[in-house]
């Protein structure tokens, strides 16, 4: 008897001890769930595409003074954005206008109306997640959207090398409803992006990029990114993205500046301003 009393406390203490453990298990497991919920679903970080490597424009807020004008006549093209961006000159991308691609009831990029000037900005954001568990983001829109006339006077035009074609999404910032729009060329260029796609993050995943282009109808905008998300555990919820502290931002030519330069692809400068019917400046309007 003695002996079925003893081998019986120790089965019992055995099962005590590994209901313990199990039911430890699971309240470490929901504190751990518990704490990764408390981390932010992602963050984002962006970073502004300045490469020279396509056509661009370069705007000043006041005109160039003739030393000016002179000085940057005897640089190459290389040098003369350098010269610009030292007194304080800002590039705008030429905006794709892609074949095909139109907004939803907007303007269509395919053929942009002649009279307006198309502000364009490019940019890559990395969006990334700190949790354990997956989150998958399903749905971005452009919102507190702020567009202003454009602030430059002067606009320097460099030459064309041809049109570069960003994969990615395109967005109308001007546009009543903003939508991303599938860039990349293939059957669903032109679409939705979200409506058929989405980026994972979190469980150890790479964090995920998405380049944007933005563009406006001869305005300079302000706006942000409404991200909606999905969680492992099919909560939802919405994450504001914006360019660290500051707002993203898309910035037009003055549709009439008081100058405008063209640096041919040789030497020289072209004052379209001073003389807007020469060959070369007609078309730069």
């Amino acid at each position: 008897m003695a002996l079925i009393a003893t081998v019986g406390g120790v089965a019992g203490t055995y099962a005590y001890d590994l209901w313990s453990a199990e039911a430890r298990m699971r309240e470490e497991r929901a504190a751990q769930t518990s704490l990764d919920q408390e981390n932010a679903p992602f963050t984002n970080s962006v970073s502004y595409d300045t490469s020279a490597e396509e056509p661009f424009q370069v705007v000043l807020d006041r005109p160039l003074t003739t030393d000016e004008a002179g000085e940057m006549e005897a640089l190459d093209n290389a040098d003369a954005l350098v010269f610009l961006e030292g007194l304080g000159g800002r590039m705008i991308p030429d905006a794709y206008t892609g074949q095909g691609i139109t907004p939803l009831g907007g303007w269509s990029w395919g053929e942009p109306p002649t009279n307006i000037q198309i502000g364009s900005a490019v940019f890559t954001m990395t969006v990334m997640s700190a949790r354990n568990s997956q989150v998958s983001i399903v749905d971005m829109t452009p919102v507190n959207v702020s567009c202003t006339e454009p602030a430059a006077t002067t606009v320097v035009e460099f030459p064309s090398a041809g049109e570069a074609v960003y994969p990615g999404v395109i967005v109308d910032i001007t546009h009543d409803d903003p939508t991303l729009l599938v860039l990349d060329e293939g059957t669903d260029q032109g679409q939705p992006y979200f409506s058929r796609r989405r980026i994972d993050l979190g469980g150890g995943l790479e964090p995920g990029g998405l380049r944007v282009h933005a563009v406006t109808a001869a305005q300079t905008c302000e706006w942000e990114i409404q991200a909606r998300y999905v969680d492992a555990r099919q909560n939802s919820g919405e994450v504001v993205l914006r360019n660290g502290d500051e707002p993203f931002l898309v910035e037009a030519a003055p549709q009439r500046p008081e100058q405008h330069w063209i640096l041919p692809p040789g030497p020289g400068i072209m004052a379209c301003h001073e003389t807007p019917y020469e060959p070369g400046c007609s078309s730069a309007g």
